[in-house]
């Protein structure tokens, strides 16, 4: 069976979150990358970033934003505002959205689906569809458009068909009846969509409790739950939500991948100090040890369950979450057993430094990777500063396409050289194959340490 998703919505204006009832009175909340981020890191499975006043001021949803986003997360996210072309749709892709999402513009012009999903392939397109019912309460539903500000005669079941028909590979529909006013999802729509559609149907409007979102998934059959406000302002962890949901019965990516069998029980601390069960931090990119800490029961606990890593303070005689004073939490992605098991493993991902010294780690470690670990630092730097005049700079603003298209020629002048046993060219090209591989390493999100691991796994 499909996992369930939950997908926290973030709706943008001027770079800033921004939350309203029926898109009207809207209110900043927070920065839209470090929201993000926030997300990702407490278990999210996708975000959308909807631009909502890009087509009502006749904007395009702007690349820079995506981009940012890109660098700072590692789940698929989806765009949408003010796309009307393959082009937007194309500099946002490049940029690093996973799909792009289509409303007022596909309306518009219907055929805007077909052309971007026969370039693209359907799974990069979400039409989203905002609708209300017309007179209110009568169950005839009626799509809008501009934000919900332009009423169309189109009908909402019949407008879902054509964009599926159309190319479409999922339909977001927000029901402006319910939208931000925490009563609950428009069940029933969202039941006779997952009916008569083939495609996956994410529900979206009206999220005030837990229950709410059991209930869309259940009984509504919606493939995905999409919520703000219960998000934005903490009603709801995501950690405490997927577990809820898993008690339900709704299939659900656990927010970390444990072992079924792993319980502090399973732990040998018999020869251990005061009993507690030592816990190593790893960066999970990069597989750099950090630090070590000491876990009781309640800390191990508190750590599967909130998704941070959480020690026991032998000094202070106390819980301690890693990062509650500074900022710089480790966000946990796996946990492991040694051979023994009296020690645990653990991977995660930190804010910043670990270390009290502001060093990212504890330990004075040599890079194992060399310079090509320096150069990739450096690809990475570029990345994130983005200064002017730089070719890595030029090279990430023209995207993904380019790189592989620069990786492809290098590879090719590097074989050429080889076959005519021209070894001076050749290492002078390989190096030119090594940099705008790391580039597009970084482009994808791929690190040195992903490659060495893919390999260590092939390795007999």
């Amino acid at each position: 069976m499909v996992a369930k998703r939950i997908i926290p919505c973030l709706d943008v204006k001027d770079g800033q979150v921004v939350k309203g009832i029926h898109f009207e009175g809207l209110r900043e909340v927070g920065d839209a990358v470090g929201m993000g981020v926030r997300y990702a890191r407490e278990g999210a499975d996708e975000l959308v970033y909807l631009d909502i006043s890009a087509t009502q001021e006749g904007r395009s949803t702007f690349v820079d934003l995506v981009r940012e986003i890109a660098r700072g997360i590692d789940i698929p996210f989806t765009v949408g505002g003010g796309i009307s072309s393959i082009d937007h749709a194309a500099r946002l892709l490049d940029a690093g959205a996973d799909k792009i999402s289509l409303n007022s513009s596909a309306i518009a012009d219907p055929s805007l689906i077909t052309r971007i999903a026969s370039q693209y392939g359907s799974q990069f397109v979400v039409v989203a569809i905002d609708a209300r019912t017309i007179p209110a309460g009568s169950g005839n539903w009626r799509c809008t458009t501009h934000g919900g500000k332009v009423q169309t005669n189109h009908e909402l079941f019949s407008w879902a068909h054509e964009a599926q028909e159309r190319g479409a590979g999922e339909i977001l529909f927000t029901s402006m009846d319910h939208d931000g006013t925490c009563k609950g999802y428009a069940c029933e729509v969202y039941a006779r969509l997952h009916e008569e559609l083939k495609i996956p149907v994410i529900a979206s409007g009206g999220a005030g409790n837990i229950a709410d979102i059991v209930e869309v998934l259940t009984s509504g059959q919606a493939d995905a739950a999409l919520a703000a406000s219960i998000f934005h302002y903490g009603q709801i962890s995501i950690p405490e939500l997927k577990k809820a949901l898993a008690e339900a019965g709704v299939n659900v990516r656990p927010h970390l991948t444990l072992p079924n069998t792993m319980d502090f029980n399973d732990f040998d601390l018999c020869k251990n100090e005061g009993g507690l069960l030592p816990a190593i931090i790893q960066d999970a990119r990069t597989r750099k040890v950090l630090m070590l800490g000491y876990m009781n029961r309640e800390a191990f606990e508190k750590s599967a369950a909130e998704g941070l890593v959480t020690f026991y303070s032998r000094t202070r005689g106390c819980l301690w979450t890693k990062g509650e004073t500074s900022g710089n939490f480790l966000h946990i992605k796996k946990m492991y057993k040694d051979c023994d098991s009296d020690t645990l493993l653990v991977e995660a991902i930190p804010d910043g430094p670990t270390c009290h010294r502001g060093t990212l780690s504890c330990f004075d470690t040599p890079d194992s990777e060399g310079f090509l670990g320096e150069l990739a630092e450096v690809i990475r730097g570029r990345h994130e500063q983005m200064p002017e005049g730089s070719y890595t700079t030029k090279l990430f603003i023209k995207g993904v396409k380019t790189i592989a298209k620069k990786v492809g020629e290098e590879a090719a002048e590097a074989v050429i050289e080889a076959v005519d046993g021209n070894r001076d060219r050749f290492i002078y090209e390989t190096g030119d194959l090594l940099y705008h591989l790391l580039v597009l390493m970084e482009q994808m999100g791929v690190s040195l340490a992903d490659v060495e691991g893919e390999l260590a796994l092939r390795h007999r």
